[in-house]
């Protein structure tokens, strides 16, 4: 295998540098990615023989089809020689695949960008992507942005959307064709230029008053909230704290809920930037009082999601819903140190309403292996009330409802507060199980082995 030099020819026979010339006047056989460009006709000039790649654009189907068919003639050819491969920008991907899967003695000779012109324009942090990852790439109105290879005018259209989906429509932008100076134009327009090919760019310059924009990113918000609880902020909330805020937080989410159950989804976004601005004023808050910041928020859940679903990100297996919830439980409780089955019911949130940390609490029991034969006695103790309802054409949600009802009103008449009285029942659960697990540990028994008549047997000699 021979060695392969890899060149930055630039668009123009004047981009050539000095050490472009020499590789290209080396010896070695050399190809070039397409003969449109100056190189080709310095080359000939030259009296240099070279080979073109320009057949493949028709043979190939997309852009990654074509960029794999380069690296791989060009490895084909190195087999018999060394290789200078000429192409107009070393950014091209089918570099990217001869640095990874050519030989060790390879060697690249950058040339110039084709947007360097543009980049004179450009003040603070540019992103630079190829026009054909357009469904790819991130951008954000922060930032420049300059776009590679718009080579068609159908192309072109699409990059236009994708940006217009960040950028106001009518920012002003410049556009670089072949030779000619970079030309102003609002954005809308990017797709009615007089021509397109392989060298036209375009820089989309940043966005950076924040009243202006059309569309806003995360970091926008978290912009707006620095800005509010900064020096000469909002008053209202340079004065908030954790604790301050903690009713915003739950009436937001109760909101959300209105807004799912209403199944109106313009509400539903609507009241999710509410619930994501809780999350943004409390990182504020946080980060200025030197606690943590809106990073640490959004590690925390990544961490969390790629740690519990290990049937993803890892080795286990999990190929139903159930198996999943199953498998999250067991992440949960080792993520969190929980040894016991006990521990994992006294983590179930206490600030929840009663009624839901019941439910919580019992499912995790049953996945314990504690059948719910609670739930089985009250629904014989219930069933002819249960019947009447059903009877009365009510639903199993109906049914459930009314003896709700019916136990809401005897709390009323009893002068009982349900809320204490239910999480004081489900305090007495958790403990009573606890207990049951400690004497089955102790006797080296587990709780999912034993059947439902033993396991009653066990739960009333821990009755508290």
């Amino acid at each position: 295998m021979g060695d392969i030099t890899i060149v930055g020819t630039g668009w123009t026979e004047d981009q050539l540098t000095l050490r472009a010339a020499e590789a290209l006047k080396g010896g070695a056989a050399v190809i070039l990615h397409t003969e449109r460009c100056g190189c080709a006709d310095w080359l000939k000039k030259q009296g240099l023989a070279f080979e073109s790649l320009d057949a493949l654009y028709d043979a190939c189907d997309d852009f990654d089809e074509h960029a794999a068919a380069a690296a791989e003639a060009v490895l084909r050819r190195a087999e018999s020689g060394d290789v200078v491969y000429g192409v107009s920008d070393v950014r091209d991907r089918s570099v990217q695949l001869l640095v990874r899967k050519g030989p060790a003695r390879i060697s690249v000779v950058a040339g110039p960008p084709a947007e360097g012109a543009l980049l004179a324009l450009a003040r603070g942090e540019t992103r630079c992507v190829e026009a054909s990852d357009w469904e790819a790439f991130h951008v954000t109105a922060r930032e420049n942005c300059l776009i590679r290879e718009l080579d068609s005018r159908e192309l072109a259209a699409e990059v236009k959307l994708k940006l217009m989906s960040v950028y106001p429509e009518e920012c002003e932008i410049w556009l670089l064709t072949g030779d000619a100076p970079p030309v102003s134009m609002p954005l809308y327009a990017l797709d009615r230029a007089g021509a397109y090919d392989h060298r036209t760019c375009a820089l989309i310059p940043a966005a950076r008053e924040i009243t202006a924009l059309e569309r806003y990113d995360f970091e926008h918000l978290n912009e707006i909230m620095r800005t509010l609880c900064g020096p000469g902020g909002c008053p209202w909330d340079r004065a908030q704290t954790h604790a301050s805020l903690r009713t915003c937080m739950l009436e937001e989410a109760y909101e959300v809920i209105d807004a799912i159950d209403e199944e109106d989804t313009d509400h539903l976004y609507d009241e999710l930037g509410d619930v994501l601005l809780q999350v943004a004023i409390h990182a504020e808050l946080a980060r200025r009082h030197g606690e943590f910041d809106i990073s640490d928020v959004t590690t925390a859940i990544c961490e969390k999601m790629i740690h519990r679903h290990t049937h993803i990100f890892g080795k286990d297996s999990a190929q139903s819903a159930e198996q999943v919830m199953d498998l999250w439980s067991r992440n949960k409780m080792a993520e969190r140190g929980l040894k016991t089955h006990s521990e994992a019911l006294r983590s179930v949130t206490r600030t929840l309403p009663a009624t839901l940390r019941a439910v919580k609490v019992l499912k995790r029991s049953a996945d314990a292996g504690l059948c719910d034969h609670r739930a089985q006695d009250v629904a014989r103790r219930f069933a002819n009330r249960i019947n009447a309802l059903g009877n009365e054409g009510g639903n199993g949600e109906a049914v459930l409802g009314e003896l709700l009802m019916d136990i809401a009103g005897l709390a009323r008449l009893m002068g009982i507060d349900p809320e204490i009285a239910l999480n004081g029942a489900v305090n007495r659960f958790i403990d009573r199980f606890e207990a049951l697990e400690g004497e089955l540990l102790q006797k080296d028994v587990k709780l999912a082995a034993l059947g439902s008549e033993k396991l009653r047997e066990y739960w009333d000699l821990v009755k508290l």
